[in-house]
């Protein structure tokens, strides 16, 4: 086998982990063994250990690309430069996919099985709500947002979603994820924006933000 270089290495890992990301989040992972997530990934078990020493590994570069995402999400929402609907979409993607990605399964398989690793995911996932409340409070105190507990906000959105973007769900209600994500940030804006805040043409940016949302989905299938 040709020496791969670090960076084509540290590429290769992202596209093997996000092979295996929607069975791990809809199926939990304790059960998979190093073969079956050779299988998923459509690599050998040898190969595949030229890129992974472990299955703790695997799961590093799982939480590792998770947190990626949130950090880069994190810097968007604080950044005052943009529009507090610009943002506020930011925020909605984020919760969709925070939703989405570390499901129950997962993160019961994390905490039994990684420990570590599931102190890390819970510490990043206290951060992303500091941001968000901070956000929202911030929002409110600028005269853009209604007057609204931000706690409130937050576990009302991360509870909705849970429910909305189960596949079982969508497949009883006879709903596509496409319509229910667009659906439900329109009740959103109206709940959370002052009607004057509302700006027409930032408000039909959320079609290519859940686009990006579904393309996000649809690279880790």
């Amino acid at each position: 086998m040709r020496k791969i270089a670090p960076e084509e290495k540290q590429l290769l890992r992202k596209s093997y982990v996000k092979r295996i990301m929607n069975v791990v989040r809809t199926k939990g992972f304790l059960s998979l063994t190093i073969s079956d997530m050779a299988k998923l990934m459509n690599i050998s078990r040898a190969s595949l250990y030229n890129y992974f020493s472990s299955k703790e590994e695997i799961l590093l570069e799982v939480i590792e690309y998770y947190l990626a995402y949130i950090h880069e999400a994190d810097q968007m929402i604080a950044d005052e430069s943009l529009s507090y609907q610009i943002r506020l979409q930011k925020v909605y993607e984020q919760t969709v996919l925070s939703a989405l990605y570390a499901s129950d399964i997962f993160m019961s398989d994390l905490k039994i099985g990684c420990p570590a690793l599931y102190s890390r995911k819970m510490e990043a996932r206290k951060e992303r709500l500091a941001t968000v409340h901070s956000f929202y409070s911030q929002g409110m105190a600028d005269g853009i947002f209604h007057e609204l507990n931000p706690t409130i906000l937050i576990i009302q959105d991360e509870a909705a979603l849970k429910v909305m973007t189960d596949s079982y769900f969508l497949l009883k209600e006879g709903l596509s994820l496409k319509h229910v994500l667009y659906d439900h940030y329109q009740a959103k804006t109206v709940q959370v924006l002052k009607p004057e805040a509302i700006d027409g043409e930032v408000d039909e940016q959320i079609h290519e933000v859940i686009e990006r949302i579904l393309q996000k989905l649809a690279s880790t299938f």
